[in-house]
């Protein structure tokens, strides 16, 4: 019989036999350094990606996450139990063949065929569509419905299981295409309801002391946005449908952004309705066709989901690219914003990251404030390094994946101090608490 590779590896070092070993295409050195890079290899063989594709679709497990591994660890502790002399098993012939050479070994990979069912299971979950009939609009224009796509779940275990045995990095699964049904009128009973949570993002926010006039805020805006409805191939404005921020439409004094500062104005944390609803259209497949980042990153949301609007300089909308109409739910309460998208089938799978590109540092500024005593200094802005990122979105549409880039500026913040002094010559301070500035306004 074989020997065991570690043991193999042990015996080497110890009666001086030359040679050495690969282990699964990995030469390794006897004794116990060699050991010791086995288990490395192990878990990196562990932690290699598995593509999956099925129609349209392409996932990535990796082998550990798809339940499987190399026994490295029981070899291992069997070459620690080992004594001086010869292990019991061992054929002495096959010892003196072994010496002098290369030898290869292979790890059988054992799979937890649990966690490997869990994880198709989940794929099938996300991948898998119901057909969506296409929709007659009122003018007479025909959009195309969306057909369903099933995946056959036996032959997908199979495939994957053949796939970590033999080392394989990716797996084509047998799919099929389910084509949509005939087209329906809008407005008819047979278009469906809003059966299916499309896709839902919350953000969260303050509700007391200082931030009680921004909570209102939001929570203004989340009750203009309840219950919209987005026509097939139709799009939402945001400012049409939340309108001017002032005192007569109910908005309150908060914080707000005007040229890279934090001022008081009406109307803050109107921003935030805005970048949970752009969020959960970025997510759920839909088209942006208007959109601008803030001139800062946002603390309430992840780096590349924010957006600024301001009335009426600068909307969002966002479009809706599926062939049923999708009604928007917003609740804003007790410190949690969530808005969720609700339509007659599932959203087309999307994939996203961002990532940093570059960074610039910010600088200080100096702005006078005759409030100050004379000679004394008090710091109204912390500063912000500024920020370039790539923002990559794929959405899965049953033609293809769709890759979409983006670059997002974020410029620097400077660190802006007052200084108490009466000269007319230096630069005046910020705007007074509450006044509108003429320049860009967020509603942050």
């Amino acid at each position: 019989m074989l020997l065991p590779l570690a043991a193999y590896a042990v015996l080497q070092a110890r009666a001086g036999l030359p040679g050495k070993v690969r282990v699964h295409g990995y030469l390794v050195e006897p004794g116990e350094a060699g050991v010791a890079r086995l288990r490395s290899f192990s878990q990196q063989w562990a932690l290699e990606p598995l593509t999956l594709r099925a129609g349209p679709y392409v996932l990535s497990h990796t082998r550990a996450e798809l339940g499987a591994s190399l026994p490295t660890e029981r070899a291992c502790a069997r070459v620690l139990s080992l004594g001086l002399g010869q292990p019991s098993g061992v054929d002495l012939s096959s010892l003196w063949g072994l010496r002098g050479g290369e030898q290869e070994f292979d790890l059988a990979p054992v799979i937890v065929r649990s966690t490997l069912v869990f994880r198709l299971l989940e794929l099938r979950r996300r991948v898998e569509r119901l057909p969506v009939p296409g929709m007659i609009m009122g003018d007479g224009t025909v959009l195309a419905g969306i057909p369903g796509f099933t995946i056959d779940f036996a032959s997908a275990i199979a495939a994957v299981e053949q796939a970590l045995q033999t080392d394989q990095t990716d797996v084509e699964l047998i799919g099929r295409n389910v084509p949509p049904p005939a087209a329906v009128k809008y407005g008819t009973d047979s278009v469906g309801h809003f059966t299916y949570s499309m896709v839902t993002f919350e953000t969260k926010y303050r509700t007391l002391g200082p931030a009680a006039g921004r909570a209102h805020n939001v929570e203004a805006a989340a009750a203009h946005l309840d219950g919209v409805v987005i026509a097939p191939g139709g799009d939402l404005s945001f400012n049409a449908i939340v309108g001017e921020r002032s005192y007569a439409r109910g908005f309150a004094k908060a914080k707000e952004i005007a040229a890279r500062r934090i001022v008081d104005g009406v109307g803050g944390g109107v921003c935030q309705v805005a970048a949970t609803l752009h969020a959960a259209a970025f997510l759920g497949g839909f088209d942006l066709p208007e959109y601008q980042p803030h001139s800062r990153p946002a603390h309430y949301i992840e780096l590349g989901l924010d957006t600024m609007v301001s009335w009426p300089a600068q909307d969002m909308r966002i479009a809706n690219p599926y062939p049923f109409p999708v009604r928007v739910r917003a609740r804003a309460a007790d410190g949690s914003l969530r808005i969720n998208l609700e339509g007659a089938s599932k959203p087309h799978f999307v994939e996203w990251s961002t990532r940093i590109l570059s960074r610039v540092k910010p600088g200080t500024q100096h702005v006078v404030d005759k409030r100050l005593p004379a000679g004394e200094s008090e710091v109204i802005q912390d500063a912000i390094d500024g920020l370039t990122v790539r923002r990559v979105r794929t959405i899965y549409l049953p033609t293809g994946p769709r890759r979409e880039e983006s670059i997002l500026k974020y410029p620097p913040n400077d660190r802006i101090i007052a200084i108490g002094s009466k000269s007319s010559r230096a630069r005046q301070a910020p705007a007074a608490a509450g006044r509108r500035s003429s320049l860009a306004i967020e509603d942050f």
